[in-house]
């Protein structure tokens, strides 16, 4: 049989195949094909069997058409490749004026992700009924200029909630961001029956407590799936070089093969078109000094 892992907890998976859901263990076949630890995700493809009795077994992945990825930490020395969804078509980047605050650096990295993985990205900013500084026309501008859409949301006032209603419809979407920025509750928004976990701010930190502990894939009534995650508090990017970030910064394709040198990073080389076109306005300052900040860490 074939179907669809809709979500996991531990070493289980429940199948969706035909209206019906199963749950099935990763046959040992199946681990083997795989050098690490993400044998199977939420959102892959899947054949299955199941005899009617006790779990069924997952004896092959069909190949992801996209998947959103972080390094893993934890086995030896190396760290692995962990597919926390695959198959689906964006990626919704959460974020919040305040409590917690505004973070653009954490917001490009997400946008790195999502186009490494194959997804469109798109961008909620939340919270926006609080007192804030974040400058949301300018944000706004910002993305604009790639072509990802910003939509300005409050859970609490229903802000935003019909945009976001209409970049979901009929289409498959993760929702990623960093703990407390509103994820679920804007899905609860957006679907009241989906009754998903909220949390409140620490008053000791002033961070988000996790809420949603597991990966699932959720349908939606007027078409499509959502999954939500777990908050973020760190994303490290999985297989991607300081030579191939500049793919992921749309921006600088215009200028990148007017550079002098073919290997320019764009960081400090004389005669470099990207920094030329940032000194004359054409590239914001803002992703810029993301795309340094991304490139050293990768070094």
């Amino acid at each position: 049989m074939t179907g669809r892992v809709i979500r996991g907890h531990g070493k289980t998976f429940i199948v969706l195949s035909q209206g019906r859901e199963y749950a099935c263990e990763v046959l040992a076949k199946v681990k083997q094909q795989v050098s690490k630890r993400t044998p199977v995700a939420v959102g892959d493809v899947v054949d299955f069997v199941f005899e009617g009795e006790g779990p069924g077994g997952i004896e092959g992945v069909h190949p992801r058409s996209s998947k959103f990825s972080r390094p893993k930490v934890g086995v030896g020395s190396d760290a692995y490749e962990q597919i926390l969804v695959s198959n689906v078509d964006q990626m919704v980047i959460v974020t919040s004026v305040a409590h917690p605050r505004f973070k653009q650096h954490l917001l490009d990295r997400l946008i790195v992700a999502a186009y490494k993985g194959g997804l469109q990205a798109a961008v909620v900013i939340n919270k926006v009924d609080l007192k804030h500084k974040v400058d949301l026309e300018h944000v706004k501008e910002i993305y604009g200029s790639i072509s990802v859409p910003v939509i300005t949301s409050s859970a609490s006032d229903g802000t935003g909630i019909g945009e976001l209603r209409t970049i979901l419809r009929e289409k498959e979407s993760i929702f990623v961001g960093h703990s407390g920025v509103g994820k679920s509750s804007l899905l609860n928004q957006v679907q009241p029956g989906l009754k998903l976990k909220t949390g409140e701010i620490s008053d000791s930190t002033g961070k988000g407590r996790h809420t949603t502990t597991t990966i699932e894939l959720h349908p939606l009534a007027e078409g499509g799936f959502v999954v939500d995650t777990p908050g973020l508090k760190v994303l490290g990017l999985w297989d991607i070089t300081q030579e191939e970030l500049q793919h992921y910064f749309p921006e600088f394709a215009p200028y990148v093969d007017e550079c002098k040198f073919n290997s320019c990073s764009h960081t400090h080389e004389p005669e470099c078109a990207v920094q030329q076109a940032l000194e004359e306005g054409n590239i914001f300052q803002e992703r810029y000094q993301s795309y340094v900040r991304l490139y050293q860490a990768l070094g």
